[in-house]
């Protein structure tokens, strides 16, 4: 009896985590990131206006997105709970023009999403370039901090080696250009910015070469707003600005 309990719960769960790969479930994390990222850079870049705007379209693809994972996954209500709750925190920081407190709600999400997936083993593109923006952030955050964060200067330079190798690691990764809806122009167009990527990193290791603190610290600017424009890439900017808001 306890073997067959014992195989039924994982007949359970492997149905379970094959649900999550299906071609509907992949599409509607990509439609609700479409929608999200918008939100997060206009945050990023302190426009608010266009935040305001592109939440419509945001919650429209949540809502979407939480009821077809919640019926599916009735043990993570609590994690579809945080993300609204922390989504609602969003909106109401960008409603009273706080944007970079809505910035910090939205990558709350962003990482709870992100955990969600790698719990059932969902193989999602984004999750790659989320975790080397979490190393990108490290790599700068030191590189403007007098005591670099307390790191040695090895360690520094084994990070800088390792944020490198992870971003060619990614940009070699196959991507289904179809299920992101990127036609031949706007892979071109990743293609390019993830050199432009490689250059920026290219050129802060020169400066870290030189172990000229002030010059990391200028050079280490160049590096986030090469990484959002390839994030930029994958929100849908166009149906936040104007279509969406304008229907509602």
């Amino acid at each position: 009896m306890r073997r067959l309990a014992h195989t039924i719960v994982l007949s359970g769960l492997a149905l379970l985590l094959a649900n999550c790969q299906t071609p509907e479930i992949r599409k509607a994390l990509v439609q609700f990131d479409q929608a999200f990222l918008p939100v997060l850079l206009y945050s990023y870049e302190g426009d608010t206006y266009q935040a305001k705007r592109a939440v419509f379209f945001l919650e429209f693809r949540w809502q979407q997105l939480r009821k077809q994972y919640e019926g599916m996954l009735p043990e993570e209500r609590e994690t579809f709970q945080r993300i609204n709750d922390w989504l609602g925190d969003a909106y109401y920081a960008i409603d009273a023009n706080y944007p970079q407190v809505a910035a910090n709600q939205l990558e709350h999400v962003k990482y709870e999403l992100a955990d969600l997936r790698d719990r059932y083993g969902v193989d999602y593109y984004l999750d790659g370039l989320y975790d080397f923006e979490g190393s990108l952030s490290l790599l700068r955050e030191a590189a403007n901090d007098e005591m670099l964060c307390f790191m040695e200067w090895s360690e520094y330079e084994q990070l800088l080696r390792e944020t490198r190798r992870s971003w060619e690691k990614l940009c070699a990764e196959p991507f289904d250009a179809a299920l992101f809806g990127f036609d031949a122009q706007k892979q071109s167009r990743l293609r390019e910015e993830q050199q432009a990527m490689a250059e920026a990193l290219g050129r802060f290791a020169e400066t870290v070469s030189c172990a000229d603190r002030l010059e990391m610290a200028r050079a280490s600017n160049a590096l986030q707003p090469a990484f959002l424009r390839v994030l930029k890439l994958f929100g849908a900017f166009e149906a936040s600005q104007s279509h969406f808001a304008q229907r509602l």
